[in-house]
């Protein structure tokens, strides 16, 4: 809900401050500078267009400036392939082409600034689609009553956005059905509109999933005909398809709830200023940690930045199992604990990237392997295939490292990293010229293997 109340305070607040319809004494300022700028016939032309821009630079600022992190954590819990077999896989089940398309999108969220973006112009184009939608259903509507009301569905993408674990599918099916409704409702023949909208609900049933139920109410006479319609594609798809009826019908990638956990928002944060390697922000942003994943990244942050030794942070991450008061994690060998601990897909991604820095390459192969295991939809992750195929290149297992690069090979954004390390792989004396891979090899020669601990 706070989540909620700051996206609802950006549109209120913005609506309040340019008060552009509104008339009334208390503001005889900008009054005055109106008449004086003779500008009060181009805001009645053009100032819904002003405010909605304005609103869509909130949605960027919010997201770009508030939550990041929720954005990268998208698209590390996806791994999105350029063939065939991954389209094929896709479009076998109801709702796989918004599907596929959501997630062509996410791959784009590996940097913040397309991802805000990417929001800022959903908020645009649900809001043009739902101002057209009501001009259809309601011709005498009012354009200062159609523009707010046109604003609900923008706002409800918005903070469905927020969710984790609802993923980027059921935003595209609902762009895709109000662009197919504004079609339909465009036809004035009743007749032709009705057939063309029996047509259409089977199909955009496989295509978007459930939200295909919305086109019933393009023709308000023969909703009990279009509502059978597309109850019976809904019931039939559930004697094809290995999913029950319940989840059908919610929606097979609409959300992810109860299945797997993403982490909490401190995690994710987290997790994202590693990547980056803040250290100095992540002792500032996280002065008490809750998770316990946070603070063995913290202890970390404490030896990055100098304030911390070796040997002390070694004493605070290696302890013996006598002297830890909670249950002993995974990672656990030879009456010796490893005090890190995960339990989400952000806190593992943590941990990875912590035994990484520690050049503990096991520990980092397994925390990985543990972070895709996480991923709500049993999805594979670009992320963690572009971190096992580093570890297993330190560790030697270059079979197993070239395998991951020809999956890698076939994303968008990978691809590069791929031609980079492939040479690696054919001529593992390489790794010489990469001196932290080269100490991450020698700890790894000289400590036992936790990976099957």
């Amino acid at each position: 809900m706070p989540r909620l109340k700051r996206g609802i305070f950006f549109v209120l607040f913005t609506i309040s401050y340019l008060n552009i319809w509104k008339d009334g004494k208390e503001n005889v300022p900008l009054q005055v500078i109106l008449k004086t700028m003779k500008a009060k016939s181009w805001i009645s032309q053009y100032g819904q267009k002003a405010l909605l821009a304005i609103l869509a630079i909130a949605v960027f600022c919010y997201w770009y400036f508030l939550y990041p992190y929720v954005i990268v954590v998208r698209e590390m819990s996806q791994l999105f392939l350029w063939n065939c077999d991954y389209l094929m896989e896709r479009m076998t089940v109801p709702g796989g082409a918004a599907q596929y398309l959501g997630e062509c999108i996410t791959q784009f969220f590996m940097n913040p600034t397309n991802g805000a973006l990417t929001y800022a112009i959903f908020f645009i184009l649900a809001q043009k689609l739902s101002s057209k939608l009501l001009l259809q259903f309601f011709p005498t509507i009012r354009n200062k009553i159609r523009f707010p009301l046109s604003l609900v569905i923008p706002i409800l993408l918005w903070y469905v956005a927020m969710l984790p674990h609802i993923p980027l599918t059921p935003t595209m099916a609902a762009l895709l059905v109000m662009a197919v409704g504004c079609a339909v409702m465009s036809i004035q023949a009743k007749r032709i509109r009705l057939i063309i909208l029996c047509l259409l609900i089977p199909v955009m049933y496989w295509l978007i999933g459930p939200m295909a139920a919305l086109l019933i109410f393009c023709s308000i006479r023969w909703i009990p005909l279009t509502a059978t319609l597309f109850t019976t594609c809904l019931i039939g798809s559930s004697y094809v398809m290995p999913y029950p009826l319940a989840q059908i019908a919610k929606g097979i990638d609409y959300d992810w709830s109860g299945v797997r956990e993403m982490g909490t928002y401190e995690e994710m944060e987290c997790d994202m200023l590693i990547r980056q390697q803040q250290w100095d922000k992540i002792l500032e942003k996280f002065p008490a940690p809750k998770s316990p994943a946070v603070r063995s990244a913290c202890i970390l942050a404490y030896y990055q930045s100098g304030q911390m030794g070796y040997q002390e942070l070694m004493s605070t991450i290696v302890i013996p199992i006598s002297m830890y008061e909670s249950a002993p994690s995974v990672f656990c060998l030879d009456d010796l604990h490893f005090n890190v601990y995960f339990g989400s897909l952000s806190s593992a991604f943590i941990v990875s990237e912590l035994a990484t820095q520690l050049s503990w390459p096991a520990i980092s192969q397994r925390a990985a392997f543990e972070a895709m295991e996480y991923i709500p939809n049993y999805n594979k992750s670009g992320r963690a295939l572009k971190k096992l195929t580093e570890i297993c290149i330190i560790t030697g297992q270059y079979d197993l490292a070239e395998k991951y690069l020809s999956i890698l090979d076939e994303t968008t954004f990978y691809r590069r990293w791929v031609k980079k390390m492939r040479p690696l792989v054919n001529n593992p004396k390489l790794i010489e010229q990469y001196p932290f891979m080269r100490k991450s090899r020698d700890s790894y020669l000289k400590t036992k293997d936790f990976f099957f601990i």
